[in-house]
């Protein structure tokens, strides 16, 4: 007589996610769905669509803000995308790329993305129809890959367990790291050089993790096992995206030299904010650092009234030292670091500036708006120009045409001046039609850069477009210029070029401007259009 032994029975439990289709159904079998439209249901997804937002988005639209205020628009920009170099990332990275810089340009239209589409396919035929002269060439390129993917860079397993002649427990925690990094860069489309400034390299960390328990009993005859496994693993697309944000921030950020760390909840006091700027400031030479100093605090801070001309002269040096007092840095009048990095802060800046003196008339440019302009063309000299500019400053603001002070043109015939400036400083022109619409001519999406150099010539309109006489009448081009940076009216920002603004005529363009610069130097023509 054999003994059998008693068996042990394995029970295990799992979870299964699964969906059941409601069909109606008649007596002859299945409703009048079908078969069919039954499997389409079951195959279809049950989950609704939901809009892409990452930890940047809110960031992406500070950094619109921020170009808006800064006057950042019509930079013309493209991109190949970013590759991987590690053959482990498989996104569509130049879309990425495309649909960030679009959230900042919403307002600011900061940038224009132009798209250098390949392939041989039919979108790539349809460009190749419409020819090269339709085309806008970049000025600038975005370059960048991903270089870095490390998995399982960091792994740790924890468990435990316990046996009991009647009772098995066990329990494990396994936890491992991926590292990603991108690099990301701008460079100049006609020389390929690339701005050593806009360069960033960053890095983002993936979780994965899990959590397993078992336990195995017997209960009389019958043996009982459970086991339960938990894990979670953080998306490579969603982790790649956020990445890319977060370096578009930083490189363009860089690239328009605007406070971006303000856009990542940090300041200039976080160490790695520091330690950029730091790297910008030993790239300049002693020259640009005076003349970043005199701009800074000779704009809208209203602290500096020389001439902006990067030679440091005693004005300077005191202005320097009441900043640093305002702002309780070591008062001792030298352009050092700590300076420099104080002045990239433009909420301080605000606290510390003074108030500004309000101008005094200027001849040639009227004071009311909707006035009629000047019999004459003004040319301002310095000494008129506002009771807050040293009269030894030599800046001028000079606008001329082909055809003298007084220029008449003929109905089809093209805008051609010249704009210069006696020495480095920044300008803005604006044209009035017949019809008294009013658009800004210069900077342009062409040439986007206000600031130009001391007895050079601009022309304008300049870069890839022209000014074409269509009625008889009275026009006017007024260019307002100033040795430092110059405060944007809220009004003119945010507005494309020749796109009409909202005043009445250029006349209230120069007093806006003049409200808020003191310093600002005006240079005005008026033009005759003849049949």
């Amino acid at each position: 007589m054999s003994v059998l032994s008693p068996k042990r029975l394995s029970l295990c439990f799992s979870f299964l996610a699964f969906s059941a289709v409601a069909h109606a159904q008649d007596e002859g079998g299945l409703g009048p769905a079908g078969p069919s439209a039954i499997a389409t249901s079951a195959a279809g997804p049950k989950t609704p669509a939901t809009k892409t937002i990452t930890n940047f988005t809110q960031a992406l639209r500070c950094m619109d803000q921020l170009f808006l205020s800064h006057g950042k628009q019509g930079i013309v920009i493209t991109s190949a995308g970013v590759p991987d170099e590690t053959g482990k990332v498989r996104t569509g990275t130049k879309e990425m790329v495309i649909t960030a810089i679009a959230k900042m340009t919403l307002q600011s239209n900061a940038f224009e993305f132009i798209d250098f589409h390949g392939g041989g396919d039919d979108l790539a035929r349809l460009f190749e129809a419409r020819g090269d002269q339709y085309r806008k060439v970049p000025d600038y390129y975005i370059r960048g890959s991903i270089t870095q993917m490390d998995d399982n860079s960091v792994r740790s397993s924890k468990g435990a367990g316990i046996s009991l002649p009647f009772l098995d427990l066990g329990y494990s925690k396994d936890e491992s790291f991926d590292l990603i990094s991108m690099d990301m860069s701008v460079g100049e489309a006609a020389t390929r050089k690339i701005l050593p400034v806009t360069s960033t390299s960053n890095t983002m960390v993936m979780v994965k993790g899990g959590k397993s328990g078992e336990a195995g009993g017997k209960l009389g005859k019958i043996g009982l096992s459970f086991n339960l496994d938990l894990s979670r693993s953080e998306g490579l697309g969603a982790t790649t995206r956020a990445l890319l944000e977060l370096s578009l921030i930083e490189t363009l950020g860089k690239f328009t030299q605007v406070p971006y760390w303000r856009c990542l909840d940090t300041d200039i006091t976080n160490p790695l904010i520091r330690d950029q700027a730091r790297e910008s400031y030993d790239m300049l030479q002693d020259k640009e650092r005076i003349t970043f100093v005199q701009r800074k605090l000779g704009g809208s801070m209203n602290r500096y009234k020389g001439p902006v001309d990067g030679v440091a002269n005693a004005d300077l040096k005191q202005a320097v030292g009441e900043y640093q007092a305002a702002v309780g840095l070591v008062a001792n009048g030298q352009i050092n670091f700590d300076l420099y990095a104080s002045l990239l802060d433009d909420v301080q800046n605000n606290l510390a500036a003074l108030p500004a003196v309000k101008p005094a008339t200027v001849p040639g440019v009227s004071a009311a708006i909707g006035a009629p302009p000047p019999a004459a063309p003004a040319y301002v000299p310095p000494g008129a120009s506002a009771p807050s500019v040293s009269a030894a400053s030599a800046f001028r603001v000079h606008l001329d045409s082909e055809k003298g002070g007084r220029p008449a043109y003929k109905v089809g015939e093209f805008l051609n001046m010249n704009l210069s400036l006696s020495s480095d400083g920044t300008a803005y022109c604006y044209y009035e039609d017949n019809a008294h619409n009013t658009a800004r001519i210069f900077p342009n999406q062409f040439q986007s850069n206000p600031t130009l150099r001391g007895n050079s010539s601009v022309r304008l309109p300049s870069g890839g477009f022209k000014i074409r006489f269509d009625q008889a009448g009275r026009e006017r081009v007024a260019c307002i210029g100033a040795d430092r940076e110059l405060v944007i009216p809220k009004a003119l920002q945010g507005v494309k070029d020749l796109t009409p603004l909202p005043v009445k005529s250029v006349d209230e363009v120069v007093n806006q401007f003049r409200q808020i610069n003191p310093a600002a130097i005006v240079s005005q023509i008026d033009i005759t259009v003849n049949r």
